[in-house]
């Protein structure tokens, strides 16, 4: 068997030490590993009558993005014009290039007569974000009573970044957007004069609103046939590749407060950044959160490790309301979790609560009961309607899991119910559904497990036991608990071995680790995670897919043979009970 139990190294991410006077790799931290926006931009410099979609994340300053970009590939060197060329009682408005202008040429390159007129109407604003609301006086421009025109966005910029919820509020917005885009003009009744579109849009929204635009308008990608997706995290496979980061990290600090970030904090802010990520080799790109972050850092002068970690610890304590209330009724008895002892059909899962941004951990007490039946495994949840869809096909495939198992052959003669004890909120997600197997086993074969020890994991089909979400939370919120009960020794969290790269855990956890008070197992299949909850063998089928006598696999086909009717003894026949014969 491989080795199960983890080591205190393996509890946190390690990194170099993250040198604060290391060169950025940018001139601004944004444009870290935004190769495909950068790549995505030089196309829409390039290419006429394609406009941009860059999506951010949450965390991201997507305008700073856009406005890094711009410095680094500016559309125009020198910010064009929107001229008005008047010969006679003919008047146009055309966009011209400064040089063009200076040299009045149009820009099919014939020269404007001597006898025209040519005058300035707006200088273009080499990149212009949308600051008001997207009305159609904004956006397209306004003409008085006189026929003089008032430029609007669309005629007064050469980068025009929208926002995509402005667009999504009214649909009609973007229709009027794009007619304008389509057309290369913008035309009001009543008045004979074309107004160029000056500018290339830049709707900047996340996934989502690029679908929403693209299922509103099946036409929407003929015009926006250019996407910048943003880089949220940044892949650390090097130490040279930590120390970009860091660098970035650095220029950050400065942007937001205006202090440097000494060599600890730096490190600080990296594990922060890691467990934001929940992966030991990756680090968050939500810049505009990190800097939040280091600006709730007290005191004057260089920011230190210390200050970091009571900012972080201050900006829990902000959110923790609920997690304290939750914490409280389990310590209270109020909500019955068991950390100490063996039971049969009860085992600690382990679920994690979201709200206001702010995540926690919390065990969950799993039972199991059977009886004789037809061979369902019935999620009471799911059946008084508190269960979501994952979370049902995370018990179908337990389900599956135990009837390859056991029933091969033929069906199984019992039915069980599983619940989620003292739960009264929707439940979803298939992380528990390794707890529900191993509950199961349990209560079919009689056999008792380890309170002391909670559990997390999907199975699939065959056994073997993947990867979840939340597990660093997971683990803390049992820990707490254990901890505030005493810890004894024994108790600990079996965990996927697929989430090793995803822990970053608090420093009271990693101790009590390193000094044997708590322990933590990671398991590959169902059959690891039992041997470790119950103390028992579980056995190999043979040829006949027969378990061992004594071995909990083989208790557990006993069992199934009894609710069957296969344990009883061949009834003799007639004759032989009538006289005798054994």
């Amino acid at each position: 068997m491989p080795q199960l139990r983890l080591a205190p190294s393996a509890l946190k991410p390690h990194y170099p030490q993250l040198d604060p006077d290391a060169t950025a790799p940018h001139t601004s931290p944004w444009m870290l590993g935004q190769e495909r926006c950068v790549s995505a931009w030089s196309l829409f410099r390039r290419c006429s009558n394609q406009h941009l979609f860059v999506t951010a994340f949450p965390g991201f300053d997507g305008e700073a993005l856009i406005e890094a970009l711009h410095q680094q590939q500016p559309l125009q060197v020198s910010p064009g014009i929107l001229a008005s060329v008047v010969n006679g009682e003919a008047q146009a408005l055309v966009k011209l290039t400064a040089e063009q202008f200076a040299k009045r040429t149009l820009p099919n390159g014939e020269a404007i007569p001597d006898e025209a007129t040519l005058s300035a109407l707006v200088e273009l604003t080499p990149l212009r974000f949308v600051d008001q609301p997207l009305s159609r006086n904004t956006m397209l421009g306004s003409v008085d009573k006189s026929g003089a025109y008032h430029a609007g966005l669309l005629a007064s910029s050469e980068v025009l970044v929208i926002p995509a919820e402005g667009l999504l509020q009214k649909p009609s917005r973007w229709f009027m957007v794009k007619e304008a885009l389509k057309r290369g003009y913008i035309a009001f009744s009543g008045s004979p004069i074309q107004i160029p579109v000056c500018c290339k849009v830049v709707i900047l929204g996340d996934v989502l609103d690029y679908d929403t635009l693209d299922a509103l308008d099946p036409n929407f990608t003929d015009l926006f046939s250019l996407m910048a997706e943003a880089q949220p995290e940044w892949f650390v496979d090097s130490d040279e590749d930590a120390q970009l980061w860091g660098a970035s990290a650095q220029q950050v600090s400065l942007l937001y407060t205006g202090r440097r970030l000494e060599n600890g904090a730096l490190t600080a802010l990296a594990r922060h950044a890691s467990r934001s990520c929940e992966h030991q080799g990756r680090l968050t790109l939500a810049w505009h959160e990190m800097g939040l972050l280091l600006g709730q850092c007290e005191s004057e002068g260089p920011i230190t490790s210390e200050r970091v970690q009571d900012a972080l610890k201050q900006q829990r304590h902000r959110h923790n309301s609920v997690e304290i209330y939750a914490q409280r009724n389990v310590e209270e008895a109020l909500v019955r979790v068991d950390t100490e002892g063996e039971k049969v059909g009860q085992i600690n899962g382990l679920t994690v609560v979201d709200y206001c941004g702010h995540s926690y951990g919390e065990p969950a007490r799993i039972t199991v009961s059977v009886h004789y039946g037809d061979g369902e495994v019935a999620d009471i949840e799911r059946k008084s309607e508190l269960g979501g869809n994952i979370h049902a096909k995370g018990m179908m495939i337990l389900s599956a899991c135990l009837y390859r198992i056991f029933g091969q052959d033929e069906p199984l003669h019992l039915s069980a119910n599983i619940v989620f004890e003292q739960s009264y909120q929707t439940i979803d997600g298939d992380s528990a559904s390794l707890a529900e197997y191993c509950s199961l086993i349990s209560t079919i074969a009689e056999a008792p497990v380890k309170q002391g020890l909670a559990l997390t994991g999907a199975i699939d089909q065959f056994g073997n036991v993947q990867a979840i979400g939340g597990i660093n939370e997971k683990i803390e919120g049992f820990f707490h608990v254990c901890r505030y009960r005493g810890l004894t020794g024994s108790q600990g969290v079996i965990l996927p071995r697929a989430n090793t790269r995803q822990l970053n855990l608090s420093d009271d956890v990693i101790e009590a680790v390193e000094s044997g008070q708590f322990h933590l197992f990671q398991v590959d299949n169902v059959e690891e995670a039992l041997a470790l909850l119950t103390g028992c063998e579980v056995g190999e089928p043979d040829k006949d897919n027969r378990f061992p006598d004594g071995t909990l696999y083989g208790l557990v086909q006993e069992r199934l043979d009894q609710m069957a009717g296969n344990d009883e003894p061949e009834r003799r026949p007639f004759w032989k009970r009538l006289f005798g014969f054994s």
